[in-house]
């Protein structure tokens, strides 16, 4: 499809949204132009589950969740952990995040991912396809895993939200189980498995593949970081980076985490925290265990993922801000938990990393344009959706850039929603 008007757009930040959102608005005659001070795909795009959840339809903030908190809190190996010390800056986004867990909220906040998570899968194949990057998508789903029915029981209002946006899954039992994971334990007698996600066993392959595809089609990356904005006419005009300034026409903030203090610069104070995630990567070993695909523990709440490299061990979030020093001790704790589940899994830890989810309170992404600006465009605080929504991100604002009616309605995505 061809656009109106062939514009010059900046685009800051180069993780997997920006990345995705560079190479769709270039495939339809954009001069595009990337801003980022990290290497292309090395932040947060990097550590992530590498999963494509079609069916991740549930919000953060689920009803009854407020109850949890202080019991998660309290386990040394639960998912959650806020530093004491940032808590007084974290309370205003908190308050909102448990209130967007009521029942009509949260079954209203499903409702509109999923008009995302639907398309999220075909969007990714459009781009995998331009950047000759099919094979790095394996169509392997997503997995869930119980020890007995009243673990799997838990489950019942995210299978109910599932059904009512259509998503697709199966109910395991013990030998369908087997079948499918041998090499889990036996302990585990019961599934929930979405067929319909895809996985990409090294992320940093597709961000590396996306940006190839974008440099080899004239796309430029500018190392620099972007500071603060210079206005003309009622519109950005520049891009002040910590080596200069930049002119821009059009300007789309995808910078992660870090696009809170950009997009209150241009006047919309977006409720945008992070999400600290970390992960371990253990290695395979030489008589290493199978595992075909990620795999939510379920009860301790952690995810085995079978990487090019070695098994990655992804637990919980940690509200510290951008600026504290990672701990890596709470997800150390569980790697005899994730030996447990996946025998002969290796103890020998090869890497050790940590990023930063940009996450909203209301469990969705800031899509959209400026109503302050003409010509800005905002794409981030997707939270645990990064990868699975980056693509289709980038469909939706260069529907916007072209002058066309997005393919998913925007309003319950705005960045002046909250």
């Amino acid at each position: 499809m061809t656009v109106q008007q062939r514009r010059r757009v900046t685009v800051v930040g180069a993780g997997i949204v920006g990345l995705a959102t560079a190479l769709t608005l270039q495939a339809e005659g954009h001069t595009v132009t990337l801003i980022d001070p990290r290497e292309p795909g090395t932040a947060t795009s990097f550590g992530n589950a590498g999963a494509i959840v079609t069916g991740g339809v549930v919000p953060t903030a689920t009803p009854g969740l407020w109850r949890r908190v202080p019991n998660m809190l309290m386990d040394r190996t639960g998912p959650l952990r806020i530093r004491w010390s940032y808590l007084p800056r974290l309370a205003p986004w908190l308050i909102r995040f448990l209130a967007a867990g009521r029942a009509e909220r949260a079954q209203a906040i499903s409702a509109e991912i999923a008009t995302l998570t639907g398309q999220c899968l075909e969007a990714h194949h459009r781009l995998a396809r331009m950047a000759d990057a099919m094979a790095v998508l394996k169509p392997v789903g997503w997995l869930k895993v119980y020890r007995d029915q009243p673990a799997f029981g838990g489950t019942a209002y995210d299978r109910g939200l599932m059904d009512r946006a259509g998503v697709r899954y199966e109910v395991l039992d013990a030998d369908a189980l087997r079948q499918l994971e041998p090499g889990l334990s036996r302990d585990f007698t019961i599934g929930l498995f979405q067929p319909d996600a895809s996985f990409v066993s090294t992320p940093y392959d597709l961000s590396r593949a996306y940006l190839r595809a974008f440099l080899a089609r004239g796309g430029a990356v500018v190392g620099e970081e972007v500071t603060g904005f210079t206005f003309e006419d009622g519109r950005p005009s520049g891009v002040v980076t910590d080596h200069g300034t930049h002119p821009v026409e059009v300007l789309v903030i995808a910078a992660g985490a870090w696009s809170r203090r950009l997009a209150r610069q241009l006047g919309h104070p977006a409720p945008l925290d992070t999400e600290r995630g970390y992960h371990l990567n253990l290695s395979w070993g030489d008589n290493g265990p199978v595992l075909n695909r990620p795999t939510v523990i379920g009860g301790p709440q952690f995810v085995l993922c079978p990487m090019a490299d070695g098994i990655r061990l992804t637990a919980g979030v940690e509200f510290a801000g951008l600026d504290a020093d990672p701990d890596f001790r709470r997800i150390r704790g569980l790697v005899p938990l994730a030996q447990q589940a996946l025998p002969g899994l290796s103890g020998e830890v090869t890497r050790e990393w940590m990023g930063f989810r940009p996450s909203t309170p209301d469990s969705k992404p800031v899509i959209g344009p400026s109503r302050r600006h003409r010509d800005v465009y905002f794409a981030f605080g997707h939270g645990h959706m990064g990868l699975s929504l980056s693509a289709i991100t980038g469909r939706l604002i260069a529907d916007l850039i072209g002058g066309r009616e997005p393919a998913v309605p925007l309003a319950p995505f705005a960045v002046d929603r909250f």
